[in-house]
């Protein structure tokens, strides 16, 4: 088998050059990969709140769009680390790419695609999407994540924002790889947060066995959502014009020597209002 061409600046080990090669070369640099994360991310300084971070035992890439600030960026971060392998635009990846212009979700379909050859994300700005060269980002299996929350410190709390960590962990979790998914967010000292917003969430979508039940479960979810926002809409309006106790299930007095008069208790209302209007939070 001829041996590929190395180019001047060096060669990533997830390079492919000429078809009848790829597999071979993919599978033999993917390798090199493993090991040297293996071996890199039981001495490379983790950050994360537990002071030690859990080996990855899925080879993990990145392309680098250089719009994302270097100094917060979780993908950048990775890389230093040596557990993330930087790609070239241009440069084709043989696993699966959690790309916002997939074609279909992620799902336990991708397992054993992820575990041969690996998972990669774009690193880009949420802000500059319009600025992303897409027809240079090559590989066999672009693909979307489903609805979850971002725990990261830019957009905690917003949903589909998540970083390229979250973004790593997300489809892990999804597909089966659930300690690769926390060895992945322990790193960063808010990573378990991202677990604590999308437990629910993240164990309905690796439930699913493809990326169509997925989609069903990710839009039942959310359809639920909406309804308990319906519902305390609903149930707010009714009692717009009651007082701040009325509608509220209170539980009855055991003291039968306890009356007021109305008086009484428009005052007590009055001053429990006052004393309330006092505090400052």
């Amino acid at each position: 088998m001829p041996r590929p061409r190395k180019k001047s600046g060096g060669q990533s080990r997830f390079a492919v050059r000429g078809d009848d090669t790829r597999d071979m070369w993919n599978e033999k640099n993917l390798e090199n990969a493993f090991l040297r994360n293996g071996s890199e991310s039981g001495s490379a300084s983790s950050e994360s709140s537990e002071g030690v971070a859990g080996e990855i035992q899925i080879p993990l890439a990145m392309w680098d769009l250089g719009q994302c600030d270097k100094k917060r960026c979780t993908g950048t971060r990775l890389v230093r680390q040596g557990v993330v392998q930087e790609l070239r635009l241009g440069q084709h990846f043989p696993g699966v790419i959690m790309s916002p212009v997939g074609r279909s979700c992620v799902s336990m379909e991708d397992a054993d695609l992820i575990e041969s050859k690996g998972l990669a994300v774009v690193d880009c700005s949420w802000n500059k999407l319009d600025d992303v060269p897409f027809g240079r980002i090559k590989g066999r299996a672009p693909r979307l994540l489903p609805w979850m929350l971002a725990a990261n410190p830019v957009n905690y709390g917003k949903p589909c924002k998540l970083s390229c960590a979250e973004a790593f962990a997300g489809a892990l979790y999804i597909c089966g790889r659930k300690d690769d998914s926390r060895a992945v967010l322990s790193r960063f000292k808010w990573g378990h947060s991202f677990f604590a917003l999308n437990e629910e969430l993240l164990e309905l979508y690796a439930a699913c066995t493809n990326a169509e039940q997925v989609i069903q479960a990710q839009n039942s979810y959310l359809e639920s959502m909406a309804e308990q926002d319906r519902q305390n809409a609903a149930r707010a309006e009714e009692h717009a014009g009651d007082g701040y106790l009325d509608g509220l299930d209170l539980p009855p007095s055991d003291d039968d020597s306890y009356s007021s008069s109305s008086e009484e208790d428009a005052t007590t209302e009055t001053e429990l209002c006052d004393t309330l209007a006092s505090v400052h939070v």
